[in-house]
This record gives structure tokens, C-alpha cells and sequence, in this order.
């Protein structure tokens, strides 16, 4: 396959793996073999929407040098190792889908697949955890490689990595360790629980725009709300007046976000891209307007006892990446119950994760 085609590849699968919903915003990354020497990847921190042919850089799977100005993704190791020990391989996807990415968080070393699904050669191995973009990562990636008899391993409180001999390969093993990894999850982890009437809304020069349980939209001017706005809206009104950053507003009340809120518990990060995008921890919290807008300083992300979760971001995209991320988490450590507990990701780690998101990697995004 020639570079320009590569390229054109590479661009169409970042497309699929956002409308799958196998990533959130830019977390994941696509590559393709173009020779026994180079292959072509997608850059750091580019909205995978938007991206074009011109964009994907083209790697050295020797040494992981580039060509031009452009960053290639922080994970262009693991995809050099997959390519310098399967020749066959030409396509590498790396995701955080949901199952797996639970999975992840279990403590596991190995993840049995049965024979309908050949691909995944038996089991899928777990590597150790490690932080994103290091040697580390790609260090047991390698060692993996070593005894791995299918074409995906899961990378420890982090996601998956899946290959195969072309992009619709790489896809069919992504999508079948997705159904492996959600035959392992107990469907009684937790009690069907019904969803909650929510608000979203969203930031005006004058105050916030509600969409309303049934589709009816709200106005409200921050000007004249005093002691007459309903108390469902009240949070809203103190996250926009407190926290000039947010503009987006969902109140999540269903699935396992609901579920983990009635615990009355925080949630720490079992996954990194928790780390990244929501922060080290998110807090539980009664409606109290004041004290969940000092919470959201310093994380995406605050539950309201037994009432699911504000999620909050600059815009929309924001706000919906943060969702699927705290609701795969709220599974994970839900369903980390009966696999003896899902560890969380060390204090330090997360604290790193979330200031090099903060201070670099979502400027880039943005």
C-alpha cells in the first residue's frame, strides 16, 4: 500500500472509532504498515473528526523518528512494537472501549476467549499497568508479544490494543474482545435502576439555555433569578456564576453512573483517561449548589447522592467524553466487586495524568 492511501485509511478508521463509540474525543490512536521499515500514524491531541490525509505522520519503526513538524501519537512505541514482531500485521488500532477498558481495572493477567472467537488465539493477555507514552508501556507490550496467540492485548487501567493484516481485521478483533470482555461482567452487579428526570444546559450572554425531560427548552437570565429559580435548576445557576470555565452542563442519571451515586461513595480513577479528562477524584455530594461548584475546580465531574452526576466542560464534545468516561468507571468499580476489588490508579500517576491533560494535551485538543 502506497502512503497516500495509508494516510487515507488511517483517516476513515479515526472516524469509525469515534462514531462506534470505541473512544472518547482523541483517547485511542490508528496506524498502518506502509513498508518493512515505516509506518503512518495518527498525531497528538487532533480531533480525529477533522482530521486530514496531511496530518498522519509517517513513523520509523526502528528508532521512532518522524517526518515533518507534526507530533505523532504518544503511543507510536507500542505500534512499532507490534509491528517489528508480527509481520503480517498492517493495520493497529488502540482503543478505550468499555468492556475491555472494565476488564482492565480487574487485576487479571490473562482474559480466556473461546473458540468462536479465533482471532483472539485463546486468551488475551493483560499487560501491567503503566503510564501512557512511556517505555514502560511499551516494554510490556513486547513481552506480551512474546507468548500472545491472538491478535489484541489489554492494557492494564488503560484499554486495548488490537491489529490484524488489514483495518477490517483490526476492527473485527476489536469488536469481538468487546463481546468477550462483556460475557466476564455479572449482569447482577447492580439492580435495573429507573432513570431520573435530568437537565442539561447550556451557557448564554445573558444566563443558561435548560433542555427540559421533555424536550422543552428554558431560558434563564442570571439577572433576575433570585429566590424564584425551581431548585432543580439552582446547581446550574451556581455552577455557571462560580466556574467561568464551564459552558455545558448534563445531569447523568441513569445507567451506572446512578447506580455508583447511591453509594455515597468518591470515585478514584480506574482508568487513566479518568485521570486525564474528569481529574483524581470525583466527589458525592447532596444538592448543595455551593459545595458541588467548589468541587468542580478541580474535576469535570461531581455525583449527587442517590441523583446520578453533574458533568461539565467547556462544550458539548467535552461533556459527552466525560460521560462515557465516568460511566465506564462507575462499571468498572461496580463490577470490581466481584472480582475481589478494582484497584485504582496510584494517587501520583493520576495527579501527573491530569496536569499534563490540563496544561498541554487539551490545549491541543481545543
Amino acid at each position: 500500500m502506497n502512503e497516500l492511501e495509508a494516510k487515507q485509511k488511517v483517516v476513515d478508521a479515526g472516524i469509525r472509532l469515534v462514531e462506534s463509540g470505541l473512544i472518547a474525543r482523541t483517547w485511542g490512536n490508528v496506524s498502518c504498515r506502509i513498508s518493512d521499515s515505516h509506518f503512518v500514524i495518527t498525531p497528538s491531541g487532533r480531533n480525529y473528526l477533522s482530521l486530514t490525509p496531511s496530518e498522519i505522520v509517517k513513523v520509523a519503526i526502528a528508532d521512532l523518528s518522524h517526518e515533518g513538524s507534526i507530533i505523532p501519537s504518544g503511543e507510536k512505541g507500542i505500534h512499532a512494537e507490534i509491528y517489528a514482531h508480527c509481520p503480517s500485521v498492517n493495520f493497529v488500532i488502540h482503543t478505550h472501549q468499555e468492556n475491555a477498558s472494565v476488564i482492565s481495572a480487574m487485576g487479571l493477567d490473562a482474559v480466556p476467549a473461546s473458540p468462536m472467537y479465533p482471532l483472539l488465539g485463546g486468551k488475551v493477555i493483560c499487560t501491567p499497568y503503566a503510564l501512557p507514552g512511556t517505555q514502560k508501556i511499551r516494554q510490556g507490550v513486547a513481552e506480551a508479544l512474546n507468548s500472545a496467540t491472538g491478535n489484541a492485548l489489554i492494557l492494564r487501567n488503560h484499554g486495548v490494543v488490537c491489529f490484524g493484516k488489514d483495518d477490517s481485521e483490526a476492527f473485527l478483533v476489536a469488536t469481538q474482545l468487546e463481546e468477550v470482555c462483556g460475557e466476564l461482567i455479572p449482569s447482577q452487579y447492580t439492580n435495573p435502576l429507573a432513570r431520573k428526570a435530568t437537565f442539561s444546559s447550556k451557557r448564554t450572554p445573558i444566563g443558561f439555555l435548560v433542555e427540559l425531560p421533555g424536550g422543552e427548552q428554558l431560558e434563564v437570565d442570571m439577572r433576575e433569578t433570585v429566590g424564584i429559580i425551581p431548585r432543580d435548576l439552582a446547581v446550574h445557576l451556581t455552577v455557571y456564576q462560580k466556574r467561568s470555565e464551564i459552558n455545558f452542563i448534563r445531569h447523568v442519571a441513569a445507567g451506572n453512573v446512578l447506580a455508583f451515586s447511591q453509594t455515597d461513595r468518591a470515585l478514584r480513577p480506574l482508568v487513566d483517561d479518568f485521570a486525564q479528562i474528569i481529574g483524581v477524584k470525583v466527589k458525592t455530594f447532596t444538592d448543595n449548589p455551593k459545595k458541588i461548584a467548589a468541587a468542580l475546580k478541580n474535576a469535570s465531574a461531581v455525583f449527587i447522592e442517590g441523583q446520578g452526576a453533574l458533568c461539565c466542560g467547556a462544550n458539548e464534545m467535552d461533556v459527552q467524553a466525560v460521560e462515557m468516561i465516568l460511566e465506564k468507571c462507575c462499571k468498572a468499580k461496580l463490577c470490581g466487586e466481584f472480582f475481589g476489588g478494582a484497584k485504582p490508579i496510584g494517587l501520583f500517576d493520576s495527579r501527573l495524568m491530569r496536569n499534563v491533560y490540563l496544561k498541554k494535551y487539551s490545549k491541543q485538543i481545543g
